[in-house]
């Protein structure tokens, strides 16, 4: 597509403060009106795999990050393989991590071209940044010192146990120079002084002061032990560093050995995904932690005073309510060697005598070892009806049985409380006996919620790896809160995914999907972690590719919500600092689709904090940047 320079137009919009807003008399837009009529809707052989196009081919990894690093307008990839402590070594050519620059390749168009040498941005503190191949699982941006370029914060997982452990490698924040090209941050509280399972991070402006914070949950502090990594909430210092304030705002738990802490809720978890978005409308974020172990979830609610409350367990998001454990197999095999009154039945597993140990009463009959094995959680606004509601990705083993938390989407009432459907009701259910498959497990990983067919409505797209017969799932959102599973129809049914990473890769106006693959299961189709992008292929709709720019509001506009309309309907959009199991990102670079509209209405920021500002008569199928403040540029 032919690209025209930046324009600027003079839509002047109301500034407000405190959530006031309003339209203005904008000035007629100089933007060529744009329209594609006659598409027919759908996601039916939406994607094509295109790696070899694209340059991918010899690329492995199983963790992706995408944004614009060196300010072309084109989304670059970041990719790494998720190993805590393998380091790259360029001259032998074994590679872990990449930084994967999206480049024209001279004949109209695009390919991705390693970088990762010349970017700095896997050096190793005090080596030279030639050196390189500190390991860097967890890649999420903003501009962290908002001088115009998005930073990366790059998080390391540091199991202290293993004899690998602690070389000196530790989480980094990377500044940009503003071409793709990164030097350490001084070092500051996101370091630790020693090492840190980081599992996931999401920037955020948690106190709406124009400069990002960095929201940080760890794992096990060692594999096999019961004591959880405390969540980490730091507050930036606008020159990347990061001071730790979770005490002060309320969130710091127990790290205790007593079964009766972890029985209240009062004790600190293993966590493998963050989360940062708003839940009650009031233009402050809240904190989600994702945790492993069938451990509840936790919901920190802003409360405008530099603290935070937990309100999971009355909000719906720490579990479902399925606690019954009858089916559990290792409870069955329990009852069977010392009984139990009921009897829940025979078990289904052979040597009962070994599994009978995996089940201690007073301990896996309580409700905080009922819940979910949590991964990743997504905020989206999936009914349209403006707020941020949730999807959380879960492992579950057909041997645990119902009262482990399946995959699940959570509709908001508008005050973060969640109402759970049920998968029955909505077509996000999997009937696996259907699928030929007898002992099933669910490893679902990874969730994006992206509009993937451009009808203003949001799909689920499922990352689901690791155990046999799991592949990508796409489910089309057909009607309001009402889901098909289309993936083989769409082409893109990818067999043991890992990771994914959702962007207009090629800036057509639609989204394009980027994974790789696991070896970690015996009977993979898969040689290695090998990467694969889905390009959307789709007949060309109706757009607007939205970038928020923030004056007295973080500059990269982290925590911003955009509320567009066109044609009746309203959509809503939080821009992202990053989300979920060892941290995706998918652009911050917002893509609404418009269905049929030609037109949009009116399209309104709210930035971090309340202040708004909202522009009428936006062209659309442009590339939009809208400054707070009221500016308005548009590329074609």
């Amino acid at each position: 597509m032919a690209r025209a320079p930046f324009i600027g137009l003079l839509l002047l919009a109301c500034n407000g403060g405190g959530g006031d807003s309003g339209p203005a008399d904008n000035e007629e837009s100089d933007a060529p009106r744009i329209c594609h009529e006659g598409v027919e809707a759908g996601l039916s052989g939406a994607f094509e795999n295109r790696t070899a196009a694209w340059g991918l081919e010899g690329v492995t990894a199983t963790r992706f990050s995408a944004a614009d690093l060196n300010g072309d307008g084109y989304p670059d990839l970041i990719a790494a393989e998720g190993n805590a402590f393998d380091r790259d070594d360029f001259d032998a050519g074994t590679r872990y991590h990449w930084l994967l620059m999206n480049e024209d390749d001279g004949a109209g168009g695009r390919v991705f071209v390693d970088r990762t040498v010349e970017s700095g941005l896997f050096a190793i503190r005090d080596e030279s940044p030639e050196a390189g191949g500190r390991p860097g699982q967890i890649n999420v941006f903003a501009d962290v010192d908002n001088d115009g370029d998005l930073d990366v914060f790059s998080g390391h997982f540091n199991n202290e146990a293993s004899d690998d452990a602690d070389e000196g490698d530790r989480t980094e924040l990377m500044l940009n120079a503003g071409d793709g090209t990164f030097t350490m941050a001084p070092e500051s509280d996101i370091r630790h002084g020693r090492g840190y399972a980081t599992s996931g991070a999401a920037f955020t402006d948690w106190n709406a002061d124009g400069v990002v914070d960095l929201w940080m949950v760890g794992w096990y502090e060692t594999y096999g032990s019961i004591y959880g990594e405390q969540d980490h909430l730091f507050v930036g210092n606008g020159d990347g560093t990061f001071s730790q304030v979770t005490e002060s705002a309320g969130i710091e738990m127990e790290r205790s050995g007593s079964a009766s802490a972890y029985i209240d809720g009062t004790a600190t978890r293993p966590a493998f995904g963050a989360t940062a978005c708003d839940l009650d409308g009031d233009a402050l974020p809240d904190l989600l932690t994702s945790n492993y172990g069938r451990a509840w979830n936790q919901q920190w609610m802003n409360q405008g005073d530099g603290t935070f409350t937990d309100v999971s367990q009355t909000s719906g998001f720490s579990d479902d309510d399925r606690t019954d454990y009858d089916d559990n197999q290792f409870y069955r095999c329990y009852c069977e060697v010392y009984g139990c009154d009921p009897d829940p039945g025979s078990a289904a597993l052979s040597g009962c005598e070994s599994y009978a140990a995996y089940w201690s009463e007073g301990w896996d009959d309580q409700p905080h070892r009922l819940n979910g094995n949590t991964f990743s959680t997504a905020c989206a606004d999936m009914d349209n009806d403006g707020d941020s509601d949730l999807f959380s990705s879960e492992i579950v083993h057909w041997h645990i049985g119902g009262s482990s938390d399946p995959s699940e989407l959570l509709v908001n009432d508008g005050t973060g409380v969640f109402s759970r459907p049920g998968n029955e009701t909505n077509g996000l259910y999997r009937d696996w006996s259907e699928m030929g498959v007898s002992s099933w497990n669910e490893g679902d990983l990874f969730v994006a919620l992206p509009d993937l067919d451009g009808n203003g409505w949001k799909d689920v797209l499922l990352v689901s790896s690791d155990y046999a017969d799991t592949r990508m799932f796409l489910w089309e959102q057909v009607a309001e809160g009402q889901f098909e599973e289309v993936a083989e129809d769409a082409g893109i049914a990818h067999e043991w995914p890992a990771g994914a990473a959702v962007a207009d890769f090629d800036l057509d106006g639609d989204l394009d999907v980027v994974t790789g693959s696991s070896t970690t299961r015996s009977g993979t189709p898969w040689s290695s972690h090998e990467v694969h992008i889905y390009e959307n292929v789709l007949p060309q709709r109706n757009f607007v590719r939205i970038v928020v720019e923030g004056t007295e509001a973080n500059r990269a506009g982290i925590g911003a919500r955009v509320e567009l309309t066109a044609g009746g309907l309203t959509q809503v959009q939080e821009v992202s600092g990053g989300y979920g199991h060892m941290g995706m990102h998918h652009d911050v670079a917002l893509t609404f689709g418009l269905g049929e509209s030609c037109d949009v209405d009116e399209v309104t920021v709210t930035w971090p904090g309340g202040a708004a500002d909202t522009w009428t008569a936006v062209p659309a199928n442009y590339r939009l940047r809208l400054t707070q403040g009221g500016e308005l540029t548009w590329e074609e």
